[in-house]
């Protein structure tokens, strides 16, 4: 019988910082309160859905960058970087999607140039 295994699930202030951020600016743009509310509790419901087989989610494309594995769990217009260490999952970052690719685990967003 296989056992159903479950991680600890820490966010890095980095990656709450971020996500606080992103949740204030829905607020500001929809003048709504219930808006950023639901963005930010399907986030937590997301990053919570990582207590549970987080290697089903994919490498991220930039993963050559880094000498550690990194994964990457979509949602809605962001990216939550996360690393597996163990029986704990890493957030270490709610990256924007449409912004450039990661090079490093510091680089602040900006938009990837479209050419």
């Amino acid at each position: 019988m296989a056992s159903d295994s479950r991680y600890v699930v820490n966010v890095t202030d980095t990656a709450r910082e971020e996500a606080e951020r992103y949740a204030g600016f829905i607020q500001r743009r929809s003048n709504d309160d219930v808006a950023s509310h639901q963005w930010w509790n399907g986030l937590l419901d997301a990053i919570l859905s990582l207590e549970s087989l987080p290697a089903r989610c994919p490498r991220i494309p930039e993963q050559d960058n880094f000498d550690f594995p990194l994964h990457q769990l979509l949602y809605a217009s962001h990216r939550i970087i996360f690393r597996i260490d163990a029986e704990v999952v890493r957030v270490l970052r709610v990256y924007p999607a449409a912004a450039r690719p990661l090079r490093s685990l510091n680089q602040r967003p900006r938009r990837a140039k479209l050419h």
